[in-house]
């Protein structure tokens, strides 16, 4: 990873079932979403882990909401990477 590599707008897709049972979708920042790969052993697994965990905790909040808060968690878990921690450090 690289400082440049935060500013980078692209975003990665992960499909999940939705709290109706529905298939949807949910992204997330690319550096972070390549960071969780190095980090978790499955990513789709544990972004549909943690949006179950939010509707169940949360289930008022709307599905961009939810989504969002998915998001955050993402980009808490990516900030744990040694990689990030590093480049953190530079600075």
């Amino acid at each position: 990873m690289e400082f440049v590599d935060l500013f980078d707008e692209r975003k990665t897709t992960y499909t999940i079932t939705d709290e109706n049972a529905e298939k949807s979708s949910i992204t997330i920042d690319k550096w972070a979403a390549d960071t969780l790969q190095d980090l978790l052993p499955n990513v789709h697994h544990w972004v549909q882990e943690k949006y179950d965990l939010v509707c169940q905790k949360q289930p008022e909040l709307t599905r961009r909401e939810k989504g969002n808060v998915v998001r955050a968690l993402a980009r808490r878990e990516a900030e744990k990477s040694p990689r990030y921690l590093r480049l953190m450090d530079f600075f």
